[in-house]
């Protein structure tokens, strides 16, 4: 009987080795940064998909079921967010757990105004990668990443000049000059531009753009639009300019698509402009 015991104390003394030194052989699973994409981009918004490589080193299987992360803009917090998930990692593998990060850009200029005279934005994301393992419980692994991301912004549209090229009591033509800048760093497309143009509250101008404009970064260029119009569509304009006045307030509204030449900007969008001012003729 003693013989009994003392063997059952031995199995069990050996199974307990043998189990502790099971468990002292588990690693936590690590995580890495792998990438950044953009999954979409517009002048409106933009989501980034954040690619975080999981290596599970133990010759068993074991699973993230939750990530919570933070990210920041210059340096300051800007969301945060927390998901659940069942991702399962087999023994000795690895795996991709991707964060999805959406932003809008009226949104980080209210909450960040800095960043809105910037070209692009300086990001951070801290995450954490949460893992339940049998035999130890749930691991937090942290993992972050950094960098820069570029803020596409629409053209800017003015009106550069009018050019009265015959100017009498029956009426005037002129030549109408729009300048379209691009202010990003890449090239943008402008198509299907639309022109309204009002003066002294007299409709000048109803037209639409007979061809696109692919401009390079920084560039600019100057639209010419010939005008005829007759007395009755001038108004009281056409008696001040030949009385020799040389301001008139105008308005100058619109819609155009434009395309950004930047990873991620998928098609065209339509922009509309508004723009209202005193002109000065020479």
């Amino acid at each position: 009987m003693k013989k009994i015991i003392l063997f059952s104390i031995v199995l069990i003394t050996l199974s307990s080795c043998n189990t502790l030194r099971d468990l002292s052989n588990i690693q936590k699973p690590s995580v890495r940064y792998s990438k950044m994409s953009v999954d979409d981009i517009s002048f409106s918004d933009v989501t980034l998909l954040f690619d975080f490589e999981v290596d599970n080193p133990n010759s068993f299987g074991v699973s993230a079921d939750q990530y919570r992360y933070e990210f920041f803009i210059n340096g300051e917090e800007f969301v945060t967010g927390i998901q659940t998930e069942n991702l399962r990692i087999a023994g000795q593998s690895k795996s991709i757990v991707q964060v999805p990060v959406s932003l809008t850009f009226s949104e980080v200029f209210d909450t960040i105004g800095s960043v809105a005279r910037r070209d692009s934005i300086a990001y951070r994301i801290s995450s954490e990668v949460q893992f339940d393992i049998a035999g130890i419980g749930r691991q937090r692994v942290p993992v972050s990443a950094e960098g820069e991301l570029p803020i596409p912004k629409p053209p800017r549209i003015e009106l550069d000049n009018f050019n009265v090229k015959e100017l009498s009591f029956s009426g005037a033509e002129m030549v109408a000059s729009i300048r379209v800048q691009n202010p990003n760093s890449f090239g943008i497309s402008f198509a299907d531009a639309f022109y309204n143009l009002e003066v002294n509250g007299n409709e000048w101008l109803n037209t639409t753009l007979d061809r696109d404009l692919n401009l390079d970064g920084s560039q600019s260029e100057l639209i010419t639009i010939p005008i005829r119009l007759n007395s009755s569509q001038m108004g009281s304009v056409l008696i001040d300019m030949l009385k020799g006045e040389k301001e008139f307030q105008y308005q100058l509204n619109g819609s155009a698509k434009v395309s950004a030449d930047i990873r991620g900007f998928s098609g065209f969008e339509t922009l509309p402009f508004n723009l209202s001012g005193t002109y000065r003729l020479d």
